[in-house]
């Protein structure tokens, strides 16, 4: 498999390792925004759309990442840790952790608001426009119909 992440779980290729239990590792990622960013990996290879995961394995994933995620309170002295599991970057299932450093919990006020129609590669977590109610039930209807 020509998988990054499954060669860096073999040893095959180095990372900074933090943490790991039998069924996942925590590296530290090395294009981080933030000091301290880490990604939680599954040892075993799975699609990044996690998902697509049996249910138990997502189970496995989230109480691994709750424990990171005190592991790396306790280590780098913050109060909390936001994760994200966005399912793109490497095709293998993963969560990126980022420690919250002193100051980032509150969100800044920006002029520039992030919304888009459509996924255009990343993700913000910033608040968007005020959507119309009405149209936030009528989106609410339509998916229901849908299932």
């Amino acid at each position: 498999m020509n998988c990054i992440f499954c060669k860096i779980i073999s040893g095959e290729l180095p990372s900074a390792r933090v943490w790991e239990d039998d069924k996942h590792l925590a590296i530290f990622d090395i294009f981080p925004n933030t000091k301290g960013m880490t990604l939680l990996l599954t040892k075993q290879h799975f699609d990044s759309d996690v998902f697509k995961m049996p249910v138990e394995d997502i189970k496995n994933l989230s109480v691994a990442a709750k424990i990171l995620s005190e592991f790396l309170k306790r280590g780098l002295g913050v109060e909390r840790v936001a994760m994200v599991m966005e399912g793109t970057g490497v095709n293998h299932a993963h969560i990126k952790m980022y420690p919250m450093h002193k100051g980032e919990r509150e969100m800044e006020e920006t002029k520039e608001i992030a919304f888009f129609n459509e996924y255009p590669g990343y993700i913000s977590t910033q608040i968007g426009p005020k959507a119309d109610f009405e149209e936030l039930k009528k989106l609410a209807e339509e998916i229901k119909n849908k299932n």
